[in-house]
């Protein structure tokens, strides 16, 4: 005969809790229900744990009928978390129950617009992926659209990539090891890398020592890698070294990096192979914005390892090198092209009314002051306004006239490739600096011309076009899903509109800058999540119009985020709370538009709420 089963030994004696899902997403509701003793509780407690067994909720529920409801915002760290409920008369707890909280990145709106162009991106760029094992190990990385190397992969095609692919991108840094493992003795970088584990050089470029340390310091920035960063910094430093060391890469006049007479960063020369023969030399705005953006890098990545002296060293050599390429190159209105070193004639054409592609990282690398940036994007809407061309994305503008004779290809006659032609790159860039420096009009312009441009092409996108928006082909190898040109856009859209940047590397410090004011979007969902870690930053904008506040709900895996959002023209705040508090703020203006800046701690889930008048 079964004997009769002791109550206490059954779930009746310990309470019970059961969430509505067992998976969720940062900031999705979870609902709880929880159930009470067999001989009956008015209350009970819950504590809710994240990953890391952070305690980011804790209430008291009131039991009626000796069952309760709660609910609760998912924050904190991503994987396994834990709900405990304790009763009255114990200290520990009587059960738990575990949900999964993870994410990916994502934009919600409602609005295609916004919401398909991370996947859509994402989709075109893998089929760009390249998974090679050479001689020397794995290699992972992206080719271009139209690159000749279809078995091989240039540094340049693949770093370009990395504000898109760092967000869903597992083996970030296998390809950059073996290009530490490809340097040359004398510290040079090779350009690319075959899969039989052979490399190459375009001789004529001066640019691709900065690729690499620009190429180590963002993927460190995702991985969080300290002690791959160790090893490679000697690299790093050793490929700097080189470049003025080489003097055909190093003009001591200027104290600048100097090149062949490129196409701005491209890699032939006028009436020339693509071999460098010392005949022609120019110092190029484009290679000073990325060495002065690299040496600042350098200064970041020895500060965060503790070698601060090592770190102001380099960024004092780079506020020196930012001044000495102003002085050079800055015409008033604009970043020249380029400066001659060795006497060339233009017959019957100014060079200097040239706007090179390499001004539109002036802006985004810092090279450019903020009435510096301003000018340069107005003088391209200007631009765009005269010609009448699809698109202000140009590689120069106005390219090399045909009757100069300095280009052999079909492809390059002016108004072509990188001798005029249209580059999605350029434009994602110049978008980003709209959005970075108060022409967040002009950005949200900019941005709907590449989205209606998606549209029209079913999300073909090349290397470039001819002026009136025609694709260019010079290759048999082209492809309508341009990496280097879609990461850039999508940028804008991460960091530009959602206003999502990572300060610091694995999100530790955030700057994060909604700007969806300048749209009519009014709810808005963003994320940010790096797949090869769980570092992750999620929010939820409300946008009330009808009492002139702000909602503001966010979480995240780091410690700290500066809050820097855009508001509606004619807004003014009057008071921030955050997570119920009041909270000092400061108005920020960028030329015509206001913005709304505090700082808040990022532990578990968080609140704020912005009143305007």
């Amino acid at each position: 005969m079964t004997s009769k089963r002791p109550l206490e030994a059954t779930m009746s004696a310990y309470g019970d809790l059961v969430t509505d899902r067992r998976s969720y997403r940062p900031l999705d509701k979870v609902l709880v229900q929880v159930a009470g003793r067999y001989r009956g509780d008015q209350n009970c407690r819950i504590c809710v744990c994240d990953a890391q067994l952070q305690s980011y909720y804790e209430t008291k529920v009131e039991l009626s009928d000796n069952r309760g409801e709660i609910s609760f915002q998912a924050a904190g760290a991503l994987g396994v978390q834990w709900i405990y409920l304790y009763f009255p008369d114990s200290d520990r707890h009587r059960r738990y129950a575990n949900f999964l909280v993870d994410c990916e990145t994502s934009i919600e709106t409602g609005n295609p617009d916004y919401d398909q162009l991370y996947a859509m991106t994402k989709e075109a760029l893998q089929l760009s992926r390249r998974d090679f094992t050479t001689p020397s190990g794995r290699f992972v990385g992206y080719i271009s659209g139209d690159t000749w190397q279809i078995d091989g992969v240039w540094l340049r095609d693949w770093i370009y990539q990395l504000p898109a692919y760092c967000w869903w991108e597992h083996q970030m840094a296998c390809g950059l090891d073996r290009f530490l493992q490809a340097q040359n003795p004398d510290g040079s970088v090779p350009d690319g890398i075959k899969r039989d584990g052979s490399t190459w050089r375009m001789a004529v470029e001066s640019d691709v020592e900065y690729i690499f340390v620009l190429g180590v310091y963002q993927t460190w920035k995702v991985t969080g890698d300290d002690q791959w960063l160790k090893q490679a910094l000697p690299h790093l430093e050793k490929a700097l070294k080189y470049v003025q060391n080489d003097p055909r890469r190093w003009d001591r006049g200027h104290q600048l990096v100097q090149r062949g007479h490129t196409c701005d960063t491209w890699d032939f020369e006028i009436r020339e192979s693509s071999e460098f023969v010392g005949q022609r030399a120019v110092v190029a705005t484009c290679d000073q914005s990325g060495y002065y953006f690299a040496y600042q890098a350098m200064a970041q990545m020895y500060r965060h390892l503790g070698e601060n002296q090592r770190g102001d060293e380099f960024h004092h050599r780079a506020e020196g090198y930012r001044k000495r390429a102003n002085d050079l190159l800055w015409d008033g209105i604009k970043y020249l092209h380029h400066v001659h070193l060795t006497p060339i004639e233009h017959p019957r054409f100014d060079e200097s009314q040239q706007l090179a592609m390499g001004n539109v990282w002036a802006i985004t690398r810092g090279l450019a002051d903020h009435p510096q940036a301003v000018s340069i994007i107005n003088e391209y809407r200007r631009r765009h306004q005269q010609t009448g061309d699809a698109f202000p994305w140009w590689s120069l503008q106005p390219g090399y006239p045909d009757e100069l004779d300095y280009y052999d290809g079909p492809y390059c006659r002016q108004g072509g490739y990188a001798n005029g032609g249209l580059m999605p790159w350029v434009g994602g860039e110049l978008c980003r600096g709209c959005f970075e420096h108060g022409m967040e009009e002009y950005g949200l312009e900019l941005y709907r011309q590449y989205i209606e441009h998606l549209r029209r092409t079913g999300n073909q996108v090349h290397v470039w076009y001819w002026p009136d928006g025609e694709p260019g082909f010079r290759t048999t190898n082209e492809v309508p899903h341009t990496g280097w040109g879609m990461a850039q856009w999508l940028e804008v859209l991460i960091e530009g509109l959602a206003g999502l940047k990572d300060i610091s590397g694995q999100m530790k410090r955030m700057e994060v800058s909604p700007r969806w004011t300048i749209t009519s979007e009014k709810e808005v969902r963003a994320t940010v999540r790096y797949a090869v870690n769980d570092c992750y930053f999620s929010y939820r904008l409300q946008i009330d119009e009808t009492t002139k506040t702000l909602r503001l709900q966010y979480t995240g895996s780091g410690q700290f985020v500066f809050f820097r959002i855009l508001l509606p023209q004619g807004w003014v705040p009057q008071s921030v709370r955050v997570k119920g508090a009041p909270s000092e703020f400061q108005q920020g203006k960028i030329e015509e538009n206001l913005y709304v800046e505090f700082p808040c701690s990022v532990e578990g889930f968080g609140e704020a709420e912005i009143v305007c008048s």
